[in-house]
């Protein structure tokens, strides 16, 4: 194999010119840095990404953890965090916590001796014991996204969670809806509490309140959310429309209604919160909340390039919160 030495040649400089050129640790003429280029080709050179980056304390990688892979939402993220960070010369190591907390704080500690750049977190944990281990362990510029993690110091990029549960509830109560179930995530998360509140506050608006016997909790999994769907939907007082909290809790609940012979939207209404590419392949075609998913993905890698390039004029954490946009389909009607 080719080594440093085999490009100096090639290139007519010393060897000490090679590895500032190519690290960037030095003042090399932009007719110098050509020639060393072209020569790294001729010979066929490829630098040694590991021991670059015991040299500089970092590589060029970024880590991205996320709590369910199989979630639509997390794949169009993942692939919009990874195309960003491609752009910018970084490569992505790309782990799943499958709602782990545990698995999770062993993801990032893989990441930190892999030397990763920075980190980008969907979170699964919670609670201070979890804050702390995440500020204590992580040994690299962070940002979180999709779930906001109190008292968490670090930059966030995520939806306006508790007015995208309301804004999806007030859409199936203007249908005249009043026994609408909510299924949601578990408690704790940012994203469960915040959609749940929002349900709440559309309900209480028109003098409703929440009735705990149809406020389901699903853990954001589609399996989940057909067990808890089947018995409500199989009771005397059974609500008509259904809410949930994300694009596969809302598929549960559509197979619920389906192997119990009912139709949507005919007999019970559903929408959701997250939009998802094949929802209009649904029959129904599925209401729900979209978010702008590539620009989040987008804005957490520039947010960890700053960090990562220590750009002086950021201090504070940043937030960047996006407004939820209801797209309404078919999967909805008034009541007869």
């Amino acid at each position: 194999m080719a080594n440093i030495r085999d490009v100096a040649r090639q290139a007519g400089v010393s060897i000490a010119t090679v590895s500032a050129a190519l690290n960037r640790s030095g003042t090399v003429s932009e007719k110098t840095l050509r020639r060393i280029l072209d020569a790294v080709d001729a010979v066929g050179y490829a630098p040694n990404g590991i021991a670059r980056s015991l040299r500089m304390g970092r590589s060029q990688l970024f880590g991205l953890i996320v709590s369910e892979i199989t979630n639509p939402f997390f794949g169009t993220l993942t692939r919009a965090i990874e195309k960003a960070a491609h752009d910018a010369g970084y490569a992505v190591i790309i782990c799943n916590s499958d709602e782990d907390e545990a698995r999770e704080l062993e993801l990032l500690e893989l990441l930190r001796v892999q030397r990763v750049a920075g980190v980008i977190l969907s979170p699964s944990g919670q609670g201070a014991a979890y804050r702390e281990k995440l500020t204590r362990e992580i040994g690299a510029p962070l940002v979180t996204i999709d779930r906001r993690i109190e008292g968490l110091d670090r930059d966030f990029i995520g939806l306006d969670n508790r007015a995208a549960g309301r804004m999806i509830t007030e859409y199936v109560l203007r249908f005249g809806h009043r026994r609408v179930a909510f299924i949601g995530g578990r408690a704790g998360l940012s994203t469960s509490d915040e959609r749940y509140q929002g349900y709440c506050e559309a309900l209480r608006d028109i003098g409703l309140e929440p009735d705990p016997a149809i406020c389901l909790r699903a853990d954001f999994r589609g399996e989940a959310a057909y067990m808890v769907a089947q018995p409500v939907l199989s009771g005397r007082n059974r609500p008509t429309a259904i809410v949930a909290a994300n694009n596969v809790m809302a598929l549960g609940a559509l197979q619920a209604i389906g192997d119990l012979g009912f139709r949507c939207p005919q007999d019970i209404s559903v929408a959701a919160i997250d939009d998802f590419p094949w929802s209009t392949a649904l029959r129904p075609r599925l209401t729900a909340i979209a978010q702008p998913i590539e620009e989040m993905g987008r804005i957490a890698v520039e947010y960890l390039l700053d960090r990562v390039g220590e750009i002086e004029t950021i201090t504070a954490a940043r937030s960047r919160i996006f407004a939820p946009t209801l797209i309404a389909r078919d999967s909805c009607v008034a009541l007869d």
